[in-house]
């Protein structure tokens, strides 16, 4: 829970890394997790087939390389950083697939983060109605000036870097909205989910950031088209979904950010943000072919793009890259895992959506949603400086991967049940 209300708010510093609450308790898991392997404890199980398995797998098998990239990482502080945010990050995975073993207690963990992003939904509109920011830069936020005079201009941020940060947090928060939609049973409860989804819609559009508009457009529509029992393969869809977007243009201020995405271009005198973030990751991949594919090492990214510049980026040396940041950083081999795993998780929970819409309906509608979200990170990921030091991203997707895992689970003991009944 802590790690969505800003787990660095009661951190101590340290020359390494910061201590916080999440990291001891994710760090402390490892300890448990390995005494209960050593006294062959029966409670963990690893659910084979399953495609949370395997992702779990790849995962791991990601971890160890980037571990191993430190034996030739130029700068082993940052390699060492990284490395230790990354391994609080598996362990918070492994932790919650072996610990999660029910429904009931995935749907607690679920309430639980959604009950502290809720609260960074109205940090958020105490920011941009009170204009009172606690932990921001108002120097960097607020650099022309107008947050007094215009109300309009103020950006939530709460205790993130960047607006960007928040926006993709919010994204997720939209999706545990859904899922607790599905969940409830009562009308007020569903009323209050709705109202709080769109609440947050206009946090990220007052975010400015145009991938997180972007990803929220196309997370509703997604819905929308599945709700309306409408083939996402078939029929009409293409037609109805040219119109919605046809729709959202119509709206200026949607229209004006979207626009911004695809103009790539800058003043004469200068570099635009975009053109110095195509510079960026053209230099990374020319790191990577620098390193015969096996990259630059965990962390590295930036201080080989401060030492080796090639195509100018005003001296922007962060990727704003998701997969290329992976690739860069851990090589060829790690993104093709990580690309494998989530390939293979979208295609499970689409199959799971599909198969069991008329059996299980909330199981179904859960899965979609997290579908929907997995299809739209693709491109949220890209927004934000840098996921691996986005410790939320790692639990969120823990939660995914342990809601197939209990699927998967159930599925087995139900078919052994079904075999011994028939005597097979």
């Amino acid at each position: 829970m802590s790690v969505f209300l800003g787990s660095q708010i009661l951190a101590v510093e340290t020359p390494v890394a910061q201590i916080t609450l999440y990291r001891i308790l994710s760090l402390f898991s490892v300890l448990i997790l390995a005494w209960q392997i050593l006294h062959k404890d029966r409670k963990l199980i690893l659910v084979i087939p399953s495609m949370a398995t395997r992702m779990l797998l790849c995962f791991l098998a990601w971890w160890l390389i980037a571990l191993t990239t430190g034996l030739w990482a130029e700068s082993f502080k940052d390699w060492l950083q990284v490395s230790f945010l990354m391994t609080v990050g598996m362990a918070s995975i492994v932790a919650v697939y072996f610990w999660v073993d029910t429904k009931r207690q995935w749907f607690r963990l679920a309430q639980a983060m959604w009950g502290m992003m809720t609260a960074l939904v109205f940090w958020g509109y105490i920011e941009i109605i009170a204009n009172f920011y606690l932990f921001a830069d108002m120097a960097k936020l607020d650099k022309y000036g107008t947050f007094d005079s215009q109300p309009w201009t103020r950006i939530p941020i709460t205790f993130f870097a960047n607006q960007n940060d928040y926006a993709t947090l919010l994204l997720a928060y939209i999706t545990l909205c859904m899922v607790l939609y599905y969940y409830s049973r009562r009308y007020w409860q569903r009323i209050f989910l709705l109202v709080m989804f769109v609440l947050t819609t206009f946090l990220i559009f007052q975010s400015g950031s145009r991938m997180s508009l972007i990803c929220l457009i196309l997370f509703i529509s997604l819905n929308l088209i599945r709700n309306f029992k409408l083939d996402l393969f078939q029929g009409k869809r293409l037609y109805i979904m040219i119109a919605f977007f046809i729709s959202m243009m119509l709206i200026p201020p949607i229209r004006e950010k979207v626009f911004e995405v695809i103009f790539l271009g800058g003043p004469q005198a200068g570099l635009s943000g975009d053109t110095k973030r195509m510079n960026i990751w053209r230099n990374g991949l020319l790191y990577l072919t620098q390193t015969l594919g096996l990259g630059v090492g965990s962390g590295n990214i930036e201080y080989w793009a401060t030492i080796r510049p090639f195509w100018p980026t005003n001296e922007i040396t962060n990727m704003h890259n998701w997969w290329l940041e992976i690739l860069v950083s851990n090589g060829i081999l790690s993104l093709l895992l990580y690309l494998w795993a989530y390939i293979g998780m979208l295609r499970r929970l689409e199959y799971i959506a599909r198969v069991k819409r008329q059996a299980a309906n909330i199981q179904s509608n859960v899965s979609f949603t997290f579908y929907s979200f997995l299809i739209i990170f693709i491109l949220a990921s890209i927004t934000s400086a840098n996921n691996m030091l986005i410790e939320w991203h790692w639990v969120f997707f823990a939660l995914i991967i342990s809601w197939v895992k209990i699927i998967d689970k159930n599925e087995q003991i139900l078919d052994f049940k079904n075999k011994r009944r028939i005597g097979i």
